[in-house]
């Protein structure tokens, strides 16, 4: 289960994503991000994922369905990593492009006082989502800087 405090800090600070994936031959690559969500179980989460992204992807989840999305809330690089198994994907909907927006928003608002960048471009940024992948949460890492670094959170480790 995502705990409330993480589950806070996707809904109102993470503002930037990515999806890592493998191919058969255990290529690792990566995804851009436009949006997620956590599942009213709070067990799931799905992301949404721009249009140039989807053929690899795609192919990746049907062969071997493990993927692990790193979430961030730049500039202070508050970051946690939920490595999971594919459920299903689907097209986005509006309240998809929404979240993906509400992203947006939230990333240009942070970035804007600190870049030389027109908005335009920070907008850009955040590619509108063609794709949405639901998946399982299995783990979940405190991936920003410092001495904590790698833990695992969720499950917890035992000693």
């Amino acid at each position: 289960m995502i705990p409330g405090k993480i589950v806070r800090f996707l809904e109102q600070y993470a503002n930037v994503a990515f999806v890592g994936t493998r191919d058969r031959d255990l290529v690792p690559f990566g995804h851009r991000v436009s949006g997620w969500s956590v599942g009213a179980d709070q067990r799931t989460m799905t992301i949404l994922v721009p249009d140039e992204f989807l053929q690899r992807l795609v192919e990746s989840l049907r062969h071997n369905g493990e993927l692990a999305v790193t979430v961030e809330a730049f500039p202070s690089h508050e970051t946690y990593q939920f490595k999971g198994s594919y459920r299903q994907h689907r097209g986005v909907g509006d309240g998809d492009v929404e979240i993906a927006d509400r992203i947006r928003r939230r990333f240009v608002k942070t970035i804007r006082p600190m870049s030389h960048e027109p908005e335009d471009a920070l907008h850009a940024f955040v590619s509108p989502p063609a794709l949405a992948v639901e998946f399982e949460v299995l783990e979940i890492y405190l991936q920003t800087p410092g001495p904590g670094a790698g833990t695992r959170l969720i499950p917890p480790v035992e000693r």
